[in-house]
C-alpha cells in the first residue's frame, strides 16, 4: 500500500487485495540465500527440478499463486471492465501474472528464470503495459500480443560518477510483441537503459574469444594416453619377438603399434622439454591414473593422445582451468577435439607453446552436460564427472530392450521401450548423435519415389547432405540433442511424441533390470529401478569448457 500511495494519482481509490500478497515461502521466509544454501540444502535441490510447481515446506508454489493471480484477473475482469485498474504487487506475484497474461509454457518461464539476462527479470519499479492492439497496424487480437516494459533508471555520465545521477524516465520504454512459442505466449525481449546492453545481454557466450594478451603459466598437467602397445606390452610382460608372436596371434600388426608408440613417446618428450626449457614446471600423469587431485592447481592441462585421451581428461576438470588438446600420432589419429598436432618436422611444439605465452590463440568454450540424480526417497545427488560430448542411458545388455519413463523439458512425461536414449552437446553432434539421427541416400530416393518425383542421384545427395547437417549445432548451444535409438511401437507401446529433438533439460526414470548411466564413453553408474536422472547444461561459467584454437 505505501508504494501505490507514492504512486500521487489523483483520485485513485486503493485497497487490499488478499488474492495478490506475496509468496508465502514457509520455513525459508526470511532467510538470506546463504541461510538457506547453509541449511535447507536438499530443499534448494528439490527447488531446482521444477521451479514452478516447488512449494517451500509450510509454503506455497509458484504454480498455487499464479491461481490466485488468475482469480483475481476474472474479478477484474467482472468489476472493473469499464475502468483503469493498477495492480501493486511483489515479484513472484508479478511472475504468477505474467504467466497468465502471457499464457507462458512452463518451457518459457524456467528458461527466462534461469536466462540471468536483465531483460528477462522483474526489477523494482518496473511496469508491464499488455495490450491487443498491434502498434503497426492497428488491428486489434482476441487477446494479448503486445507489451511495452518501462523502468526507471538512474545514469551517471563520467562527471557524476560519484554523485546523484540524474532521474531519466521511461529510459527502457518500448513496444514488444508477444511471440508464440508451442501454442503459448511469451514476450520475446524488454528494453534496457541502452540499445547497446540490450544486445549485450542477449548475446550467447561466444563460441570463440580472443585470447589474452599473455599467458601466465607456471605450473601445468600433461596427461599422456596409454597406448595399444604399451597396453599389450604391460599385459602380458613381453617384449622383442615373444610380444610380436603374441600381438600376432591376436591379429594385431606389430611394427605399426610400435611405430605409433615410438611417435607418441617422442611427442610427449618434445612437450615436457619445451615446458622446461621456458621454466616452467610440468608433471606428466598418466590416463589410467588420471584424479581431481592430479589436476588440481594446475595453471592449464594438456592432454597428449587422441580424442579419447581428451574427453577422459575433460572429464575431471570441473574448475575453469583451460585444457588443450594435443595430437600425439596424426597420422593415425583424427582429433577432431584436439588443437595441434605434434610431430618432430612442421609442428613441433614448442611454436603452439610459443603462441600461448604470446596470446597468439583465441579461447574455445565447449558446453558440458550436467547428470543429478534423485532416488526414490527423493534424495538428490549429482555425478562427479560432466559429459563433453553425450550421455547415453540403456541397460548394460544392450540386447534387451530399456524401459523407462521420460520427460522432455517441461512437457507430459511418457513410457518407452528402446534400445536406449542419446544426449549430446553442441561438441558431441558431430559425433556418435548425428550417426545416430543420420538418414540415408536410399532412404530419401524410396521417398522421392513414392512421391512420383522425378529425380536424379545428384538431388538425393544433395537432399540427403542437407537434412544430416541439420543435426550439428554449435558447440557453446545451450541446448542438448536427443534421439530415442530404435524405439517399440506396437499396441501396448504406441507412437511417441519425443523420438528426436533439442531439449534444455531431460528427465528420465528407470523401468528397467539392469540400466546404466555412460559419460563419454569412459565413465558408468547404475540407474536402478525407479531412480531419475536428470539431464541439462552446465552452462555456469565455472563449467564451461575451456579450450584454445590455433586458427587465424
Amino acid at each position: 500500500m505505501e508504494t501505490a500511495g507514492r504512486m500521487g494519482l489523483p483520485g485513485a481509490r486503493w485497497y487490499a487485495e488478499m488474492l495478490i500478497r506475496e509468496r508465502d515461502w514457509g520455513a525459508m521466509d526470511l532467510m538470506s540465500e546463504q541461510e538457506r544454501f547453509i541449511k535447507m540444502q536438499d530443499e534448494l535441490k528439490r527447488r531446482e527440478l521444477n521451479r514452478f510447481y516447488y512449494a517451500p515446506p509450510g509454503g506455497e508454489s509458484l504454480a498455487a499463486v499464479a491461481q490466485r493471480a488468475d482469480r483475481l484477473l476474472g474479478i477484474l475482469n467482472q468489476e472493473c471492465h469499464d475502468k483503469q485498474a493498477i495492480v501493486v504487487a511483489h515479484g513472484e506475484v508479478i511472475w504468477a501474472m505474467r504467466t497468465r497474461l502471457e499464457r507462458m509454457s512452463q518451457d518459457t518461464f524456467i528458461e527466462l528464470q534461469e536466462s540471468g539476462r536483465m531483460v528477462d527479470q522483474i526489477h523494482n519499479g518496473h511496469i508491464l503495459h499488455y495490450t491487443r492492439k498491434d502498434p503497426q497496424t492497428g488491428e486489434m487480437a482476441p487477446f494479448f500480443t503486445h507489451v511495452r516494459s518501462s523502468i526507471l533508471k538512474k545514469t551517471y555520465n563520467g562527471a557524476k560518477s560519484l554523485s546523484k545521477g540524474d532521474v531519466v524516465p521511461d529510459v527502457s520504454e518500448s513496444d514488444d510483441p508477444v511471440s508464440s512459442n508451442s501454442g503459448s505466449a511469451s514476450i520475446t525481449e524488454s528494453s534496457s537503459p541502452s540499445e547497446a546492453s540490450v544486445k549485450a545481454e542477449e548475446r550467447q557466450t561466444p563460441l570463440l574469444i580472443q585470447g589474452k594478451p599473455m599467458l601466465n603459466l607456471k605450473k601445468v598437467v600433461v596427461v599422456k594416453k596409454t597406448s595399444r602397445f604399451q597396453h599389450e606390452a604391460e599385459l602380458y610382460g613381453n617384449g622383442g619377438e615373444a610380444l610380436r608372436k603374441q600381438m600376432s596371434m591376436r591379429g594385431f600388426i606389430h611394427d605399426r603399434l610400435k611405430a605409433s608408440h615410438e611417435h607418441h613417446i617422442e611427442a610427449v618428450e618434445e612437450i615436457t622439454n619445451s615446458f622446461k626449457d621456458r621454466n616452467i614446471e610440468v608433471k606428466v600423469v598418466s590416463a589410467t591414473q588420471l584424479t581431481h587431485e592430479a589436476v588440481a592447481g594446475a595453471d592449464m592441462i594438456f592432454s597428449a593422445g587422441g580424442d579419447g585421451t581428451f574427453l577422459k581428461t575433460a572429464s575431471f576438470v570441473n574448475t575453469p582451468i583451460p585444457v588443450a588438446g594435443l595430437n600425439t600420432d596424426p597420422k593415425r589419429s583424427e582429433g577432431n577435439l584436439c588443437c595441434y598436432k605434434v610431430d618432430n618436422v612442421t609442428h613441433r611444439f614448442s611454436t603452439a607453446l610459443d603462441r600461448l605465452l604470446k596470446g597468439d590463440f583465441k579461447w574455445r568454450l565447449r558446453q558440458r552436460i550436467h547428470v543429478g540424480m534423485v532416488n526414490q526417497d527423493g534424495y538428490w545427488y549429482e555425478l562427479p564427472r560432466f559429459a563433453l560430448n553425450e550421455v547415453f542411458i540403456a541397460e548394460s545388455d544392450a540386447s534387451r530392450p530399456s524401459h523407462y519413463n521420460i520427460g522432455i523439458d517441461q512437457h507430459q512425461r511418457e513410457s518407452h521401450r528402446s534400445s536406449g536414449i542419446l544426449m549430446c552437446t553442441g561438441t558431441g553432434s558431430s559425433a556418435w548423435y548425428s550417426s545416430a539421427c543420420q538418414i540415408y541416400r536410399e532412404q530419401v530416393a524410396n521417398v522421392l519415389s513414392a512421391m512420383n518425383h522425378t529425380h536424379t542421384n545428384e538431388t538425393v545427395t544433395e537432399l540427403t547432405e542437407f537434412i544430416n547437417k541439420q543435426n550439428v549445432f554449435p558447440e557453446d548451444s545451450r541446448d542438448m540433442g536427443y534421439v530415442v535409438r530404435e524405439p517399440i511401437i506396437n499396441a501396448t507401446f504406441g507412437d511417441i511424441r519425443f523420438r528426436r529433438g533439442k531439449a534444455r533439460r531431460v528427465s528420465m526414470r528407470s523401468l528397467g533390470w539392469d540400466m546404466r548411466v555412460n559419460i563419454d564413453g569412459i565413465y558408468s553408474v547404475p540407474l536402478d529401478y525407479g531412480v531419475q536422472a536428470v539431464m541439462k547444461i552446465a552452462d555456469e561459467p565455472k563449467y564451461v569448457l575451456r579450450t584454445v584454437n590455433f586458427s587465424p
